[in-house]
């Protein structure tokens, strides 16, 4: 379940180190340009994670861990 409330601008090192934390694996070279890939190590899928990370996105990438099998307000605790 998502968290009530987000922060509405996000470093993106910092959301990077978050999804460390709980299991993801962070790949700087593996994005393009200054995108992060973040590797489920279970399911070898990937979330792209942009240099701006607004609220919007910011859920949306959180939804998609979710999907993978992450609690996304452990995510947040971490950050």
């Amino acid at each position: 379940m998502l968290p009530r409330s987000l922060p509405s601008d996000v470093s993106q090192k910092r959301l990077a180190k978050a999804f460390e934390k709980v299991g993801f694996i962070v790949s700087v070279s593996g994005g393009k340009g200054g995108h992060y890939k973040l590797i489920d190590p279970k399911s070898k899928k990937f979330i792209t994670l942009q240099g701006n990370v607004y609220k919007l996105v910011l859920k949306n990438k959180l939804k998609q861990a979710e999907e993978l099998g992450y609690d996304a307000t452990e995510i947040m605790r971490k950050y």
